[in-house]
């Protein structure tokens, strides 16, 4: 079997499970650093509305979070001091790493190892299983990349640049034959794996929403809400005739003046049955056509908001990645979380009033009408950060901002 690492493992069940196999057992560093991989979740560049097409918006693999290299330099200095005293046993990663592989087609409980030397002829890239009475042996080939690291990639990318600092050859092999405890999905699809991702690092654990959102909007094996409320996001982020282009921090870093979570949260609420945009999610998930309302309706609405109060819109800061937003240079919270946030709920009683007008024009003309309602100069005073509502982004601001707007605005 000199294809093949082979894994003892034990099948876990749980919860009646009908996706796909689960095994716990133990892989090697060697075995893993042969074999892994992962899938670094990218900023997507696409506007998902540009030709009022939905479109695939990013590879379905990428759903993880980027490595961090604090965390990762910090894993290597505790490694180095752990591995000081090599005789000194004891567990430095108690917890499982998770890794994916596909289960061969030809798989069956009555395989034996002369089977699997025939048929890898014919797959190089999935595994088989070989069920014992109380053990199952896992086959892995010994190829790269066919192995996807779901978590715990900190854990095995700090224990890699460890290994890679090191020049003593002894402590090389025995850094090589460190032993991960390890869940073994087998039999997974994509989808499946990064509900499995989601859910242990969202539920179980805090990690960045934005991510989260990222992830299950660009999941297309159902159309829901999270979908339409990403792609409206990547429109308002990327589409060069948004005014809100280059505000929002896609994947929850980065530059810009609100977070992707935030804005799409916002979204969110009007989806819902009372929401303003309920029956245009209804028609979205019904593969109709007039849910294009809805990006229409954000680009006028924000361009209005943005020319009646010009002097408390952002400019763009020079860095060297060129001209971005940056919240440390903004002086206004208008396109901050509490002003964000407050005209997001005035869409509620503003859409409404245009629900008629069929153009972009005639909606930037009826929001102008309503925001004109509030001078230049007494805008300067409501959305600077020196003032009443520039103590904070919380929810009570927010509400509290979208009252006295509501207000002075009549409606």
């Amino acid at each position: 079997m000199k294809n093949f690492f082979k894994i003892i493992a034990l099948e876990v069940l749980q919860l009646n499970s009908k996706t796909g196999a689960v095994f716990t057992g133990r892989i090697t560093f060697r075995e893993l650093l042969t074999i892994h991989r992962l899938t670094e979740r990218k900023e997507s560049l696409i506007d998902p509305f540009g030709d009022s097409k939905i479109k695939k918006i990013v590879d379905d693999e990428e759903f993880q979070r980027h490595l961090n290299n604090n965390k990762l330099i910090d894993l290597g200095k505790f490694l180095e001091s752990e591995f000081e005293d090599i005789n000194n046993s004891k567990i430095i990663f108690p917890s499982s790493v998770i890794i994916s592989l596909d289960l061969n087609e030809n798989n069956t409980n009555t395989l034996n190892e002369s089977d699997i030397d025939s048929f890898y002829e014919k797959d190089l890239n999935s595994c088989f299983v070989i069920n014992k009475e109380n053990i199952s042996e896992i086959f892995i080939p010994k190829n790269e990349r066919i192995c996807l690291i779901v978590d715990g990639q900190h854990r095995f990318y700090g224990l890699k640049k460890f290994y890679d600092s090191i020049k003593d050859k002894d402590k090389k092999e025995k850094i090589l034959d460190f032993q991960f405890i390890t869940s073994i999905l087998l039999g997974y699809d994509t989808f499946q794996v990064a509900e499995v991702f989601a859910n242990v690092n969202f539920n179980q654990k805090p990690v960045n929403k934005s991510l989260y959102y990222d992830i299950f909007g660009s999941s297309v094996k159902v159309k829901n809400e999270i979908q339409l409320a990403h792609f409206l996001a990547l429109h308002m982020q990327n589409n060069d005739d948004s005014p809100l282009q280059g505000m929002i921090k896609l994947l929850g870093k980065g530059y810009g003046l609100f977070s992707q979570a935030f804005f799409v949260e916002k979204l969110l609420i009007h989806f819902k049955e009372n929401g303003a945009w309920n029956e245009l999610y209804e028609d979205y998930i019904s593969n109709g056509e007039s849910y294009l309302e809805i990006p229409k309706f954000l680009k006028a609405y924000f361009m209005a908001i943005k020319d009646n109060y010009e002097n408390c819109w952002p400019r763009k800061v020079e860095r060297e990645e060129g001209l971005v937003y940056s919240a440390f240079k903004y002086e206004y919270v208008l396109c901050k979380t509490t002003g964000m946030g407050a005209f997001f709920r005035l869409i509620r009683d503003i859409f409404p009033l245009t629900k008629n007008l069929k153009d972009e024009k005639s909606i930037y003309n009826k929001c102008t009408e309503i925001f004109s309602k509030i001078s230049i100069q007494e805008a300067d005073r409501l959305f600077s950060k020196e003032g009443e509502y520039g103590k904070g982004g919380s929810e009570g601001f927010q509400i509290r901002l979208y009252k006295d707007l509501k207000n002075r605005y009549g409606l």
